[in-house]
């Protein structure tokens, strides 16, 4: 069925709004998927605060260049457009719809948006691929601790060391 142009303006809007607060953008082809598995794919990107939006290519492309996006070739997406928004996270969407797409074998990634450039499925997968920021802090946490202990345990030796000899000598006497 057609929308009326109110519709449309209210989708333009709305489509303006979560590009405008969006980190990045996942493009997904969401044909042959049963209604429960897109509640189900809701509901885990909602989790994560990411947001799932199905739009037409010609109202997207009119958002894309309101916001400076303009480069971007949405030719290169075939198929139903299915956005899928990372609010919080750059890798986010990206994680979870390739999660997704493993149980769910219909659902095909056509590409995305990433730092204001068009991305294709590969690339997409490898940011899957890439640890969160709050497993980059952990990691960087470990890095910054090994030294620390090194030095500790370096410096526990040596007064164990010094008791000894201290020791030894108090016997000698």
């Amino acid at each position: 069925m057609a929308k009326t142009k109110e519709q449309k303006k209210e989708m333009i809007t709305n489509l303006e709004e979560k590009i405008k607060k969006m980190k990045s953008l996942v493009f997904i082809d969401y044909y042959g998927l049963k209604v429960k598995e897109v509640d189900k794919l809701r509901s885990l990107l909602k989790k994560k605060n990411c947001s799932y939006l199905v739009a037409k290519k010609t109202l997207l492309e009119i958002v894309l260049k309101k916001a400076g996006l303009d480069k971007i070739d949405l030719k290169k997406i075939q198929g139903g457009v299915g956005l899928v928004f990372g609010f919080d996270s750059e890798i986010e969407p990206a994680k979870l719809v390739v999660g997704f797409n493993k149980e769910h074998d219909k659902l095909k990634i056509q590409g995305g948006i990433f730092e204001n450039n068009l991305i294709d499925a590969f690339q997409v997968t490898s940011l899957s691929k890439l640890p969160t920021k709050q497993e980059l802090f952990g990691q960087l946490a470990g890095v910054m601790k090994g030294p620390i202990n090194n030095f500790v345990y370096a410096l526990k030796g040596n007064l164990k060391n010094i008791v000894y000899v201290l020791n030894a000598i108090k016997n000698k006497s």
